[in-house]
This record gives structure tokens, C-alpha cells and sequence, in this order.
């Protein structure tokens, strides 16, 4: 009797590949450090300052939005970084870190405005 050899296929499956422009993510993380820069500038105005008086809902609303849009565009990058080279690198998983980071810093900002 004879016995039939079937060859035996390995087949991984992939997610759909974002091959996108950047343009979205350089412009989310740019316009986030901008408005962060600005909750800071806020901060540490000096009382002669025009805007000097504003409350702390201000500098710390900056910086919430400015960690969240942070989170995205680092987000958004590392996912393209990642569908592009077909596996992690150290770029891709570098910025997921630093979105993680941007959002915990957008949270901690929040915890310190209700309280």
C-alpha cells in the first residue's frame, strides 16, 4: 500500500499594510510639541506678562492636549514604521515608547487639574 507525502505549507497571516504618507503624523506631533511648548511658556511667564494671571487650567489644558496629540502622532508612526519594515525594529517600538510616555504625561496633567 502506498501511503501519500503530503508537503506540509506554513502560512503566516499579515495584517493589511499602511503605505501611507507621513504627513498626518509629522503634522500631529509638531502641532502637539507646539501647544505643549506653550502650556510651558504659560507656566513659567513672569508675572509682568500680559497673560500672566491666567489659571492653571490653561498651562495644564496645553499640556494634556499636547501629550494626547503627542500620543497619536507617535502612535501613528510607530504602526507605519512597523507596516513598512514587516517587523518590529527599534524605530517602531522607540515610538510607541515615547507615545506611551506623551500619554502618561498628558494623564498625570489631568490627574493634577481635578485635584
Amino acid at each position: 500500500m502506498s501511503q501519500l507525502h503530503e508537503r506540509q505549507h506554513v502560512t503566516t497571516e499579515r495584517l493589511p499594510q499602511l503605505f501611507r504618507n507621513r504627513t498626518v503624523d509629522y503634522t500631529l506631533m509638531i502641532v502637539g510639541a507646539i501647544v505643549g511648548a506653550l502650556g510651558a511658556y504659560t507656566y513659567f511667564a513672569s508675572s509682568s506678562w500680559l497673560w500672566a494671571g491666567l489659571s492653571d487650567a490653561w498651562f495644564l489644558g496645553a499640556w494634556i492636549i499636547g501629550g494626547v496629540l503627542l500620543a497619536i502622532g507617535f502612535g501613528m508612526l510607530g504602526a507605519s514604521v512597523r507596516d513598512r519594515s514587516g517587523r518590529w525594529t527599534v524605530s517602531a517600538v522607540a515610538s510607541f515608547v515615547v507615545g506611551a510616555l506623551a500619554l502618561a504625561g498628558a494623564v498625570a496633567a489631568a490627574v493634577v487639574l481635578i485635584l
